[in-house]
């Protein structure tokens, strides 16, 4: 490889990096925020997720592969994780029966869309995000 070329390929990646990070934006929950995201029409999907669970890291890895792969998903759903330690014994779990962290809900006004109370295969994901963004 020339140095030109070299140079010119990662000048492209350095500026593309950050609006692939973009891309994948997902919010942390605060009770303001789903209000906000509800009240809004958004369609939103709540991940009971903790830093500590690696079956958490292996779905989380699925969903930022599918929404790199469908730039859409970003564009009709909200995304925002749910820190277990935090929320797990919550009002907020309670409401939707979460019992274990790797949890999904997907909620569009007052309607639960989707939701899953294990950690799901890419394709389960898949057809989550779909319906979601479908509703949007």
């Amino acid at each position: 490889m020339q140095r030109r070329d070299f140079l010119l390929m990662t000048a492209a990646i350095t500026l593309a990096l950050p609006l692939a990070a973009k891309a994948t934006t997902t919010a942390t929950y605060s009770p303001e925020l789903l209000a906000a995201e509800l009240a809004a029409g958004k369609t939103v999907l709540l991940d009971f997720t903790a830093s500590w669970c690696s079956s958490c890291q292996a779905q989380g890895r699925s969903l930022r592969a599918l929404r790199a792969e469908n730039p859409g998903y970003d564009a009709a759903i909200s995304f925002i994780d749910v820190d277990w330690d935090t929320w797990g014994k919550s009002d907020l779990a309670k409401q939707f029966g979460i019992r274990s962290r790797g949890s999904l809900v997907i909620l569009r006004g007052d309607k639960v869309l989707a939701q899953t109370f294990t950690h799901s295969q890419k394709a389960d994901l898949k057809a989550m995000l779909d319906k979601a963004a479908a509703a949007a």
